[in-house]
């Protein structure tokens, strides 16, 4: 057996405190923060229950006579001989995750408000139900063999450990004191023992606590293995569990009493979640998804043998159901795929039939996308329904009732407030990922389905790697078109510490594809990102700096200087071509849009790039789009895709959801050079969001504030600015307040930016503009050597430290 050692411990602190972004301040949590992890998004994604129209969570009667399961965010009761699924409860949260007590009495389950999560125990009988809740999450009961108690995990104490509770006194006990995440407990047949999911930072395990000897050791040990869940034989030391190989998920069994052997159950392109045990033992219940992304009940032999789906002859609603059939249309009456959200009257959401459903971890709506036309069985009753169609279409909210036995058809128009294609740009979003462990595992067609629904044009998901896991490393390179719809799948290069390096328009993915102190040493640490950008270059990729920096203020004062990136000033300043991610889903663009401004001003031509950083596999992530674009194409430049030559030349505004088009009236627009002194200049602005602050900015600095423009309206503004010799000009409008609903947007700030127009020529500057920054700059780099030499110590690194010397040498010449 593998025992927890000072190793895995302190490695857990180096990934925590060495990670880029220990927490976001444009996104930190929709339910209530634990105190020992940093991107809570992970958290809420891996950890908190999923809401699915299909079948989740699957778990069999005691008796062997009915499974109990999750489906449209209730659970059911299906009858193993007829196969009748009867619905159990109806409560306005979203019901999961059922357990059965050893009689057969109660189930226990986690019930999840979209803001908290508590554990209700129900008796199955009478009905009634006892709600195990605080502030904090809880999450998946399990009760004990005698059935007096229950195994909970509760984050009460600011990180999810196990408790015990006895179930008539109330009284607890506190069983684990380990970092993170410790759930998924399961009660060991005829033993004093559990067996439960341990993770904590690259770590997953499988752990079995043994009451008896005070044992407490690893059994199955993974790397951010986010789909690691196991279950426990009815009547032997045996456990099932669910783990990884590549981007499929397979079943396992162990016998815990040599845990050096396990057997495979399942082959091929397997991807099989949450197994549980028949109640006599010889069967092995899951889920798995369809082609639609639909979760469906699978059965097989507990020694092996053919997979089979569980069948649901017939669903038993707890109240009469009718029929909504929804259609969607433009402005101009075509028919549109969109972004949909339904809740009923008292609040409990609706789940797509068709396509998976998804949740904005910024509002907490449930959401989907409809192509044209959806047909939902509902129970009757009032229900409202929230439309968009991408970032730049007010949000259409309308009522539908429906009605026992009845089709009610309701049609909604979704207008937009600005055409880009129709003004001459392509919307683009440079970063997100196709999959990254999620439930919804992902192709480019699922991708396509939500770019359409968020009228988006160009995507470029990002492979990325699970440490021995290389997430979608085959389609690197790979090229989807559908119309007016462009997907090229890139990579993200998880440099960590040093600061993550997306590659747009690579074929074949650069490697290592993770190093930095707070990854293991699998090789040679004289690793850089300067070893990224050379290969990007050599290859005809394009390098990008991603979620960069994580606060709004500036960046360079004493308190936040080391939240910097370990390279991004160094590469800023020596790389002739390179992207930073202005505008990022968990990121802020007024914080990282001060370090643009930095290497702007010392004449460095920095493309400034807009990336979600959302997953189509996940069920907890922002829409694709969030985080976008919009390029005026060239099909002259640094690249072969017009896209990225044009987001490369800077002919283009970077958005969370506003329009805005900047130019001078002598013809100059982003990405293009004018004279100095005094120009006109014009700007036009489209918002579905209010933005209260409307700026003009010549080097950096904000020189004319213009009016607010109000939610859903078209604003022209026109002015004079005064140039100086040389530098730029840009335009930037944004709220002046973070916001937790700022639908259509899903980012916390509606923000939009100009690339900047150039002053004399590409790369000119302004003495006193450079000279400041330079100061600055050189502020980070020495930062940045003090940072990585406390994080390597004694290793020698001369690859990275040159590094810091060549852009130290470039910045005292400005500053002379």
């Amino acid at each position: 057996m593998i025992r927890t050692t000072k190793y895995l411990a302190t490695f857990v602190k180096l990934f925590v405190l060495m990670s880029p972004i220990a927490a976001s301040a444009q996104w930190t949590n929709h339910y209530q923060k634990l105190d020992d992890f940093g991107h809570h998004v992970y958290l809420e994604q891996h950890e908190l229950p999923i809401l699915a129209h299909g079948i989740t969570d699957p778990a069999p009667s005691p008796n062997g006579k009915h499974i109990a399961f999750s489906s449209k965010g209730w659970l059911w009761l299906l009858d193993t001989d007829s196969g009748i699924a009867t619905q159990l409860t109806n409560a306005e949260g979203a019901d999961s995750r059922p357990r059965w007590s050893a009689d057969g009495k109660y189930i226990a389950f986690v019930r999840d408000y979209s803001y908290d999560t508590a554990v209700v125990i129900k008796e199955i009988k009478t009905d009634k139900e006892t709600v195990i809740n605080s502030s904090a999450i809880e999450l998946d009961p399990e009760f004990s063999g005698d059935g007096l108690s229950l195994y909970y995990t509760s984050g009460k104490s600011g990180s999810l450990e196990i408790y015990r509770r006895d179930i008539i006194s109330g009284t607890e006990q506190k069983l684990t004191a380990l970092p993170q995440v410790v759930r998924n407990t399961r009660r060991v047949a005829n033993k004093n023992a559990i067996v439960y999911l341990h993770g904590s930072g690259a770590h997953r395990v499988l752990k079995k606590r043994d009451f008896t000897t005070g044992n407490d050791d690893i059994v199955q040990a993974q790397t951010l293995t986010y789909h690691l869940t196991s279950d426990t034989h009815p009547s032997q030391d045996l456990i099932v569990y669910s783990a990884p190989i590549d981007n499929n998920y397979h079943l396992f069994t162990m016998d815990l009493n040599d845990t050096r052997v396990s057997q495979r159950l399942s082959d091929g392109d397997s991807f099989a979640l949450t197994p549980a045990f028949s109640a006599d033992g010889n069967d092995i219940y899951y889920v798995t998804l369809d082609e639609n992304r639909q979760f469906k009940l699978m059965k097989t032999p507990t020694h092996g043998g053919k997979h089979s789906e569980v069948q649901i002859q017939k669903w038993e609603h707890a109240a009469p159901t009718g029929t909504l059939r929804l259609s969607l249309f433009d402005e101009n009456d075509q028919a549109i795929t969109a972004r949909v959200s339904i809740k009923s009257e008292d609040g409990h959401p609706v789940a797509s039939p068709t396509s998976a459903t998804f949740d904005d971890p910024q509002s907490g709506r449930n959401y989907f996308y409809i192509d044209a036309t959806e047909r939902f069985i509902l129970p009757t009753g009032n229900y409202t329904i929230e439309a968009v169609h991408g970032p730049m279409s007010p949000v259409v909210t309308t009522k539908a009732r429906v009605r026992k036995a009845k089709t009610v058809e309701q049609d909604i128009t979704i207008k937009s407030l600005w055409d880009s294609q129709a003004a001459g740009y392509t919307s683009a979003d440079f970063h997100v990922h196709l999959n990254g462990d999620g439930h919804h595992r992902a192709t480019h067609k699922d991708a396509l389905m939500q770019m359409k629904g968020e009228n988006l044009n160009y995507l470029a998901p990002m492979s990325w790697n699970r440490w021995e896991r290389k997430i979608d490393k085959p389609i690197v390179g790979k090229q989807t078109i559908d119309g007016q719809h462009t997907i090229v799948q890139g990579q993200e290069v998880r440099s960590h510490f040093h600061g993550h390096v997306g590659l747009l328009s690579v074929k074949e993915p650069f490697a290592p594809w993770f190093f930095g102190p707070s990854n293991p040493a699998l090789g040679d640490t004289n690793l850089s990102n300067a070893d990224v950008f050379e290969y990007a270059n050599k290859v005809g990729a394009f390098g990008t700096y991603v979620h960069p920096i994580a606060k709004d203020g500036d960046p360079f004062t004493k308190e936040a200087i080391n939240s910097i990136g370990l390279e991004l000033l160094a590469d800023g300043i020596l790389q002739p071509k390179m992207g930073l991610e202005i505008v990022c889903a968990w990121t802020s663009s007024l914080g990282t849009s001060e370090v643009w401004y930095r290497l702007l001003n010392i004449g460095r031509p920095v493309a400034g790039i807009s990336g979600t950083d959302g997953w189509i596999d996940f069920h907890r992530t922002p829409a694709v789009g969030t985080a976008r674009a919009y390029i005026r194409s060239s099909t002259e430049g640094e690249s072969d895709d017009p896209v990225v030559a044009g987001a490369i030349a800077g002919r283009s505004f970077l958005s969370t959801g506003p329009a805005l088009v900047f130019a001078l009236k002598n013809g100059a627009k982003p990405g293009d050079v004018t004279p100095g002194g005094t120009q006109e200049f014009s700007l036009t602005i489209a918002s579905a969001s209010t933005l209260e602050k409307v700026e003009i900015i010549v080097n950096g600095e904000v020189v004319q504030t213009l009016e607010a423009i109000d939610a859903g309206d078209t604003k022209s503004y026109n002015g004079q600015v005064k140039l100086p010799e040389g530098g730029w000009v840009a335009a930037r409008a944004f709220s002046a307040q973070q916001r937790q609903d700022s639908w259509p947007t899903m980012h916390a700030r509606p923000f939009a930016h100009s690339s900047p127009i150039w002053i004399k020529q590409i790369g000119s500057t302004d003495e006193s503009a450079s000279k400041a920054a330079a100061q600055d700059l050189l502020l980070g780099i020495n930062a940045a050597q003090t940072r990585a030499k406390i994080a390597y110590g004694k290793r020698d690194m001369p690859k990275l430290y040159k590094r810091f010397e060549d852009a130290r040498r470039v910045l005292q010449a400005l500053d002379r």
